[in-house]
C-alpha cells in the first residue's frame, strides 16, 4: 500500500516545497493536482524535479478549464501523456458537470466504450471519481453518475477503474465503509481519498469531523487492499507555519499507518 500526499492540500506553496514536506512527513509519494499554474512550461519542469523527490503516483486531470490545454477530453489525453513520462500508476479525472454546462465533454465521454484502449492508456490506469452534493440549504448533484454506484456500474462498462473520496461520499449521508466494500468488490479500486466530514464542511482534517475513520482504516486493511491511499485535505486544515505544518502532516502519516498496517510502521 503507498501513503500519498495531495498536493491540492497545499496548492499554495511551489510544487518542488509541497514534495519535500511530503518526503519528510513519511508519505511515499504525491497525488499530483493539475491547476492552471501547468500553463506555464517552467511548472512542468518543476513537477519533473519534484518526481525525483518522491516518486508521482497518481496525477489528477485538470478540473478547472485551462486553454492552453484545449478541451476537456484533450486536457485528460494531455495529463495521461505526462503520468507516462513521470513513470505514474493512475490518472484520475472527474465527471461531466451538466451544472457547469460541460456538454461537448458529456458528449464525448458518452461515446467512449473502452477508455483504457481508446485513450492508449497502456500501463496507466485511467480511474473516474464520484463527486459531492454541492451547497448547504439547497443541496444540488451538480454531476453526471452522482450516485456512486450509477459510477461503478458505468466504470465497469466502459473499462475505468476508480478513485473513492470518502468526503464526497459523505455528503450524501451514505455509508463510507459500505461504499468501500462495493468499490472493493469491483477489484477495480485504485486510489481512496481520505479526509473527515462535518456539518458540510469537507476535507477535514482526519478526527475533526463525524465520519467513521478508524472503522475505514481497519477494514480497509483487514480486506488487504494494497492499492494507494492519498490524503486529501483543504487547505484551511493546515497551518501556515512551518514547524507545525510538518508536524501535524507527520502525524496524519503516523495515524493512517496505525490503522493500515499490522504493525504500524508502513
Amino acid at each position: 500500500m503507498k501513503l500519498l500526499f495531495s498536493t491540492g492540500s497545499l496548492f499554495y506553496l511551489p510544487l518542488k516545497e509541497i514534495f519535500s514536506y511530503a518526503k519528510e512527513a513519511g508519505f511515499d509519494g504525491c497525488d499530483v493536482i493539475i491547476d492552471r499554474r501547468f500553463n506555464n512550461h517552467r511548472y512542468m519542469d518543476s513537477l519533473m524535479e519534484s518526481n525525483e523527490i518522491l516518486p508521482v503516483y497518481s496525477i489528477h486531470a485538470p478540473f478547472q478549464r485551462m486553454e492552453e490545454w484545449g478541451t476537456q477530453a484533450q486536457a485528460l489525453m494531455r495529463t495521461i501523456h505526462i503520468g507516462k513520462e513521470l513513470g505514474a500508476q493512475v490518472v484520475n479525472f472527474h465527471p461531466p458537470s451538466w451544472f457547469s454546462l460541460e456538454v461537448s465533454f458529456l458528449q464525448w465521454f458518452k461515446k467512449i466504450k473502452d477508455f483504457q484502449k481508446e485513450l492508449n492508456c497502456e500501463n496507466l490506469v485511467l480511474t473516474i471519481e464520484n463527486m459531492p452534493l454541492s451547497g448547504k440549504t439547497l443541496l444540488l448533484a451538480p454531476y453526471v453518475l452522482n450516485n456512486y454506484e450509477d459510477l461503478i456500474a458505468f466504470g465497469i462498462e466502459r473499462n475505468l477503474y476508480f478513485t473513492f473520496d470518502i468526503t464526497h461520499l459523505a455528503t450524501f449521508g451514505n455509508d463510507i465503509v459500505v461504499a468501500f466494500l462495493k468499490y472493493f468488490q469491483t477489484r477495480r479500486l485504485k486510489n481512496i481519498h481520505v479526509s473527515d466530514y462535518r456539518d458540510f464542511k469537507s476535507h477535514l482534517f482526519l478526527g475533526r469531523g463525524d465520519l467513521p475513520i478508524v472503522k475505514l482504516l481497519n477494514t480497509i486493511r483487514r480486506l488487504g487492499y494494497d492499492e494507494m491511499v492519498t490524503l486529501e485535505l483543504g487547505p484551511q486544515e493546515l497551518p501556515r507555519t512551518k514547524k507545525w505544518l510538518k508536524k501535524l502532516m507527520a502525524f496524519e502519516v503516523s495515524f493512517l499507518k496505525i490503522h493500515l498496517t499490522q504493525d504500524g510502521n508502513g
